[in-house]
């Protein structure tokens, strides 16, 4: 099975490398793809992981990140990430799983945060307003199956904000979503100083003890 791990990427290279050390330690071989926008700066931070760059404005963020689903046409699965996004060997093996039952789409329902500046984590349980119950776009994973009828663009383009209402429009076939808390898995977003909003809760998220990150991504921090 060929699988791809797709994802945008812009400055933070701390974070991406984080972001990196995640990849190498899921045990698996996967393709990786990543769109920059900052020319050689961008392009020598992924290929020296023996990631695939491709070269794309950074606006809109929907156009950049169906470049990078557009360029991973003949894989049999993609898996959508943020640059500042970890998922654990665990949760990947659970992707596996679904992909191997036929899953055209599968979907998380909440996510965990780690804030590199104050060394804080959080846990959040997903969206609590009119979105609530749908799954988001970090660590989605689509069939080639469902790319092809999207005409592998998962979000509509010119968009910089409602990335995940966009792709949950366009979304059908055989979709599976999950809590990782429930199960017991993790995904983990990385923030930073140059985040635009400070490392704050906001609706339906709750501070947890930042040992749980640091046991759980140990490599994320070396």
């Amino acid at each position: 099975m060929k699988i791809t791990i797709v994802t945008g990427v812009w400055k933070r290279p701390e974070v991406f490398e984080m972001f990196a050390k995640g990849i190498e330690n899921l045990g698996v071989e996967v393709r990786v793809i990543v769109a920059g926008s900052e020319g050689e700066t961008s392009r020598k931070m992924v290929e020296k992981h023996g990631f695939d760059y491709i070269e794309v404005p950074n606006r809109p963020l929907s156009n950049k990140m169906n470049a990078t689903t557009r360029a991973a046409k003949g894989s049999d699965y993609v898996i959508c990430m943020g640059s500042d996004d970890i998922i654990s060997p665990e949760l990947f093996q659970e992707y596996l799983r679904y992909m191997n039952e036929g899953y055209d789409f599968v979907g998380l329902t909440d996510f965990y945060f780690y804030d590199t500046e104050s060394k804080r984590a959080m846990y959040w349980g997903g969206y609590a307003d009119k979105r609530k119950g749908i799954s988001i776009g970090a660590g989605c994973v689509i069939s080639a199956k469902l790319l092809n009828r999207m005409c592998h663009e998962p979000w509509r383009n010119g968009l910089n904000k409602g990335l995940d209402s966009s792709m949950q429009r366009r979304i059908n076939g055989k979709v599976g979503k999950f809590s990782l808390k429930e199960k017991g898995l993790f995904a983990l977003d990385i923030k930073s100083s140059t985040n635009i909003t400070p490392f704050e809760l906001w609706q339906n998220s709750s501070y947890i003890d930042a040992q749980i990150i640091r046991e759980q991504f140990p490599y994320i921090f070396e």
